[in-house]
C-alpha cells in the first residue's frame, strides 16, 4: 500500500460505502468513518460496521487521506462541489460509479487534490456484503496518473485484482458489466415468463432454471464461451430455432434473434467447417 495512504473516509453510508468500509477494515486499512447528510443513516452504518459517524465534511477531510464519495451517481457532482470548498490539497478523492469517469470531479487539479473513479465489478445487494465474496471482485481504477499506482496498491493490499482503464473506456466497461449482470436478470425473467405459459408456477420456474443457469455460468468461466456453447445453434438445428421463433411474441423474438446472431459467431469459431448462412437467413426473415 502506498505510504501516502494511511486512512480512508466515506461520504455516503449506503450499500457500497458500508460494504467497502467493512472490507477495507477487515483487510487492515484504517477507516476514519462516515459522513452522511442523514445522521441516522450514517449512525446506523457506523454502528453496524464498528465505525465512526463524522458530523461534517470538513472534519472527515482532516481525518483521512483518501475520501470515497459513495453516493448515487446523480449526487456525485453536487457532493464534490461541497468537498472542493475545503482545503483538500494532496487528498485523494474517489467515487465508485461504474459509468462516470473521474471527469465528474471537475476542476480537481486546481485544488491540488487527485481524482479517481474506483469501481468494483460486483453486485452490492446490502450493507452487509460478505467479505468472502468481495475479496474476489476485480476493481478498475481510472484517474490522475500522478498517484494512480497508490490507489491500485491500496486495492491490491486487500488481495483484489486491479485493472487500470482510461476515461474513454468507462462507457464500454460499464456496458460490459450490465450485460453480465443486469441484462442477465432480464433474460431469466423472460425464461420464467415462458415457463409460466407452460403451466409452471413462478417458484417452480425459478427452481427449474437455477441448476441450468448456474451450471452454464460455471461452464462459461471454466471453459470459455466457445467450448461452453451448447444447444440448437451449436448443433446447427435450424428446425428447432424456427419452432422457437414461432412460439415467441415480438419482444421476446427480438431478444432471441439478437442473441442468436451473437452466438452464431461463437458457433462459427467452434465449427469452422459448418456454414451457418441458412440459420442467419432464418433470423433475417424474422426482422
Amino acid at each position: 500500500m502506498g505510504d501516502s495512504i494511511k486512512k480512508v473516509g466515506f461520504i455516503g453510508a449506503g450499500k457500497v460505502g458500508c460494504s467497502l468500509g467493512d472490507y477495507f477494515k477487515r483487510s487492515g486499512i484504517d477507516v476514519a468513518g462516515y459522513y452522511s447528510h442523514t445522521q441516522a443513516g450514517a449512525g446506523g452504518a457506523a454502528a453496524q460496521q464498528h465505525g465512526t459517524h463524522i458530523d461534517s465534511i470538513d472534519k472527515i477531510l482532516t481525518m483521512c487521506d483518501v475520501l470515497f464519495l459513495t453516493v448515487p451517481d446523480d449526487a456525485i457532482a453536487d457532493v464534490w462541489e461541497q468537498v472542493r470548498a475545503f482545503p483538500i490539497q494532496g487528498k485523494y478523492i474517489c467515487h465508485c460509479s461504474g459509468s462516470l469517469s473521474s471527469a465528474v470531479l471537475s476542476g480537481i487539479r486546481e485544488t491540488g487534490a487527485y481524482g479517481y473513479s474506483i469501481h468494483p465489478m460486483f453486485p452490492f445487494k446490502s450493507k452487509k456484503t460478505a467479505y468472502e465474496d468481495l475479496k474476489h471482485a476485480l476493481f478498475t481504477v481510472e484517474g490522475d496518473p500522478a498517484h494512480r499506482e497508490d490507489m491500485e496498491a491500496l486495492l491490491r493490499h486487500c488481495g483484489n485484482p486491479v485493472v487500470g482503464i482510461g476515461k474513454e473506456d468507462k462507457p464500454s466497461y460499464h456496458a460490459a458489466a450490465v450485460f453480465a449482470s443486469n441484462l442477465m436478470v432480464g433474460l431469466i425473467e423472460e425464461a420464467i415468463q415462458l415457463l409460466e405459459k407452460c403451466g409452471f408456477s413462478r417458484e417452480e420456474a425459478m427452481a427449474a432454471l437455477k441448476p441450468l443457469a448456474v451450471s452454464n455460468l460455471e461452464n462459461i468461466f471454466e471453459a470459455g464461451t466457445k467450448d461452453a456453447l451448447t444447444g440448437p445453434v451449436e448443433r446447427h438445428d435450424i428446425q428447432t430455432v424456427k419452432k422457437h421463433l414461432k412460439a415467441l411474441d415480438q419482444d421476446k423474438k427480438d431478444t432471441y434473434t439478437a442473441l442468436t446472431k451473437e452466438i452464431i459467431q461463437i458457433a462459427e469459431k467452434r465449427h469452422p467447417q459448418i456454414s451457418y448462412a441458412d440459420m442467419k437467413q432464418v433470423l433475417e426473415e424474422e426482422r
